[in-house]
């Protein structure tokens, strides 16, 4: 709903266009057999409720049936034979390591990461998890290293 006020939305990417909500005008003639039609243009830009209050209900901004496949973490590690590393004097053992986080993600969800969280210290931790408010996927992160034993 957040991106939708600010215009950041396909809803309200056209939201200086000029515009007449259909219904009639509460004057009085609401209840006769010859009610006002509403001809009052309007440009929701200027009209901070205008998305959520002509119409346009909250429920059209949740998202319902999303799927998503992630591969989380990833982790290779090699050990080097004994034999190998008993030539290097002082070493025992030697391996190295490969380790990847959130590489891969696959979904149907609009937004950035469809495991979002609204819980941040202005909320103090509760109550917000599944509202997106824009936030940015996890980085992929990638760690290697070499483990050896003396």
């Amino acid at each position: 709903m957040y991106l939708t006020g600010i215009g950041k939305s396909d809803l309200s990417a056209d939201r200086y266009t000029p515009r007449v909500v259909e219904g009639i005008l509460n004057d009085g003639k609401q209840n006769s057999a010859n009610p006002t039609v509403n001809t009052i243009a309007v440009i929701p830009a200027y009209i901070d409720a205008y998305y959520t209050a002509t119409g346009t209900p909250e429920e059209a901004f949740i998202e319902k049936d999303v799927n998503w496949f992630r591969l989380r973490d990833l982790s290779l590690s090699y050990q080097f034979p004994t034999i190998t590393v008993k030539k290097v004097k002082g070493l025992k053992s030697l391996g190295v390591f490969l380790t990847a986080n959130d590489l891969i993600l696959i979904t149907n969800y609009t937004g950035g990461d469809p495991s979002s969280n609204g819980n941040t210290a202005s909320g103090r931790g509760v109550g917000a998890w599944g509202f997106d408010y824009g936030a940015l996927p996890t980085p992929i992160s990638i760690n290697f290293g070499l483990r050896a034993g003396f």
